[in-house]
């Protein structure tokens, strides 16, 4: 079977639960199963689970009848190796410490598996299937509980020398800002994320203000950043304020992305994205007033096409174009096999 006519395993592996599904070519997503995280339970049991899970699926399609998958691939949180396939230290998985993810499933399923970081996942899935097809020069970038980003460069994905390319919720927009997730200030995470925009009406609850949000939260409401969302549309302006706050960081970030990279689209997924439609006009805006007048009017402010099956869909084509990438399959970064004389990673990707 050639492998663009085959159908893969997609693997999610996030703060909050794995899931799975059968992925076929024609973006059908099948047989899907998901079960808590339950990170606290110690890497080898949540390793464990990704293996039942994954099998399950797996043999979910045999049973149907379906084809054999020809390879799977794992999206998981960074910072993480993606040539030797090892999961570095993601802040949201406790106690994950270079663990090698990729071999440990392979092991498990009997079938080639590779392992990418969450959001470059992500991007393969708007850039090939989605808001962003068609382009060469794209970013994704996810406004969730966290911020994260994916790049694509002249038509190729963009890792970087470590893997760490489009980390793009580490961008500092403020020096002198609230402190982020890693112990930095001024990071956009820090203050237009979900996590952020809490941090922000906690503040507030405790300094007396957003009274809105306060009723809200007497009844029973977490302070979070959908409840600073309700409260804000319903005229509390210290809400407002915070979201005024987020969103202008966030317009900083793209307009920086703009000048830097000259992209054709960003695409905006995730849930503050979804819940939060005013962003994108914001975001136009910002660029507008920040950036170079050239690129500003070139490039387009989208929605994700794919909402939450991006870390599925975009599991298929990384699948297929890796099987037959040395990069890939001997554990060695390809800036190291370059180096030596192997092929480098833009001759290799498709």
């Amino acid at each position: 079977m050639e492998a663009a006519e085959s159908s893969i395993l997609a693997i999610d592996l996030g703060g909050t639960q794995i899931r799975a599904a059968y992925v076929t070519p024609d973006l059908a997503v099948l047989h899907r199963a998901a079960v808590p995280t339950d990170d606290e339970r110690g890497v080898d049991v949540v390793v464990g689970a990704i293996c039942e899970l994954a099998g399950r699926v797996r043999d979910a399609a045999r049973d149907a009848g379906l084809p054999p998958p020809i390879g799977a691939c794992i999206s998981s949180p960074g910072p993480l190796d993606p040539w030797r396939g090892v999961v570095v230290a993601p802040p949201n998985l406790r106690g994950w410490h270079d663990v090698p993810l990729a071999e440990r499933v392979e092991r498990a399923l009997g079938m080639p598996t590779f392992l990418e970081r969450d959001t470059n996942v992500a991007v393969q899935a708007e850039w090939r299937y989605g808001a962003a097809r068609g382009t060469r020069d794209a970013i994704y970038i996810t406004l969730s509980t966290g911020i994260g980003g994916g790049i694509i460069l002249n038509g190729l994905p963009f890792h970087g020398a470590d893997g760490t390319a489009g980390e793009v919720g580490h961008v500092t927009v403020e020096l002198d800002g609230p402190l982020c997730g890693d112990g930095q200030p001024g990071h956009v995470e820090a203050i237009a994320a979900g996590a952020g925009i809490a941090r922000a009406a906690r503040e507030a609850l405790a300094a007396g203000r957003a009274p809105g949000l306060a009723r809200l939260v007497a009844g029973g409401v977490e302070p979070d950043a959908a409840a600073v969302g309700r409260a804000a549309d319903d005229g509390d302006a210290d809400c407002r304020a915070i979201l005024d706050h987020a969103w202008e960081a966030l317009g900083a970030l793209c307009a920086g992305l703009v000048n830097l990279l000259n992209p054709e689209v960003i695409v905006l997924g995730g849930s503050v994205a979804a819940h939060r439609p005013e962003v994108f006009d914001r975001i136009r805006d910002a660029i507008g007033r920040r950036a170079f007048a050239i690129p500003a009017r070139r490039v387009r402010i989208e929605p994700a096409a794919h909402s939450d099956d991006v870390s599925l869909i975009g599991a298929l084509p990384i699948v297929h174009e890796r099987l037959n990438d040395p990069a890939y399959r001997r554990g060695t970064p390809v800036a190291a096999q370059s180096a030596a004389g192997a092929p480098s990673e833009r001759s290799t990707t498709p």
